[in-house]
């Protein structure tokens, strides 16, 4: 099981968003997937790849989760994210905030299970697996 800090170089969503919490949790790997975007929503072409990660929160006192949530909240609002899907509610399970950057389209949430423990994701859009076109793509698609 994979733990530590999934940004390389400490300056990636999840660092940022993680800065913005009043504590520092340990991250333990929940999710790590790549799927080809074999019918891209975009109207992009194929070859493309959405990755995603999520990782648990622990070491954050769930008695603090409404604060982690409405803290997060107000980091994405203010770093250029749109709420896609404000779920919190007054009692703390099964609530949610799903966001995604008006920029690159790149989504993150942060959920807290029935149990109370938090979990922050993030997925991409379609991307090329090298990060830009490979060089054998005909342009204009």
């Amino acid at each position: 099981m994979a733990t530590g800090n999934p940004d390389t170089e400490g300056r990636g969503p999840f660092s940022n968003a993680i800065a913005a919490l009043s504590g520092q949790p340990s991250l333990r790997q929940l999710s790590d997937y790549s799927d080809e975007c074999t019918n891209p929503t975009d109207g992009g072409p194929e070859g493309r790849y959405e990755v995603g990660r999520g990782y648990w929160l622990d070491d954050l006192p769930n008695e603090k989760n409404r604060e982690y949530l409405d803290t997060l909240y107000t980091h994405w609002e203010a770093n250029n994210y749109r709420i896609r899907s404000d779920n919190r509610r007054p009692s703390d399970e099964g609530t949610s905030i799903y966001v995604e950057h008006n920029e690159d389209a790149f989504r993150m949430s942060i959920r807290t299970s029935d149990e109370g423990d938090l979990s922050l994701g993030a997925d991409s859009p379609c991307i090329w697996p090298e990060g830009t076109l490979p060089d054998d793509t005909e342009p204009g698609f």
